[in-house]
C-alpha cells in the first residue's frame, strides 16, 4: 500500500458513512476527520457532543465514547486496508473524566500492528488538551467478508 491508497480508502469509507442511514449511529455522532498520517499509520476524528448522548448525570453517556473510538478504528483500518467493512472483534474502554454536552471529543488512533487478518490500535479521547480517555481495539481484516444477516 501506498499513500495515495491509504487517503484514498479513508476518503471512500467516509464518503460511505456519510450515505449511511440518517438514523444510523454514525450520523448522531457527528465525526469529521480532522488529520491522517500514513507514515504513522494514524487519524484524528472529532465528535460533537450532543444533547443525544447525554445521560441522567448531565454528561456524554460513555457508550458514546465506545462509539467515536469504534468508528475511528474501524476507519483506520478501512484505510490501511482497502475494507468495506472491518467488525470489531474486541474494544477496551477506560473513561478518565466526565465530557460535557457541546464539547468536541478528538480521538487519536494509532496502528499497533497491521495483519492480514487483524489489525490492532490505540487511542486517545481528548477535550481540549484534557485526556478524558483511551482505549485499545483489535478488528478483523476480512477478504471476502461472510455475510451473516440476510437483507
Amino acid at each position: 500500500m501506498n499513500r495515495e491508497t491509504f487517503e484514498a480508502n479513508i476518503k471512500k469509507r467516509m464518503d460511505a458513512i456519510k450515505c449511511m442511514k440518517e438514523h444510523s449511529v454514525f450520523h448522531t455522532l457527528k465525526g469529521e476527520i480532522t488529520a491522517y498520517d500514513y507514515d504513522k499509520k494514524s487519524l484524528t476524528m472529532e465528535f460533537l457532543v450532543t444533547d443525544f448522548h447525554e445521560n441522567e448525570f448531565g454528561i456524554m453517556f460513555g457508550g458514546s465514547l465506545v462509539g467515536m473510538f469504534d468508528i475511528t478504528f474501524g476507519i483506520l483500518t478501512a484505510g490501511l486496508g482497502d475494507y468495506d467493512i472491518a467488525p470489531t472483534v474486541q474494544l477496551s474502554t477506560n473513561f478518565l473524566k466526565g465530557i460535557p454536552t457541546g464539547a468536541v471529543v478528538r480521538i487519536e488512533a494509532e496502528a499497533v500492528s497491521t495483519g492480514k487478518t487483524l489489525m490492532n490500535f490505540v487511542g486517545k479521547a481528548y477535550v481540549g488538551e484534557e485526556l478524558a480517555g483511551s482505549a485499545s481495539g483489535t478488528f478483523m481484516t476480512p477478504r471476502p467478508f461472510k455475510k451473516y444477516v440476510e437483507d
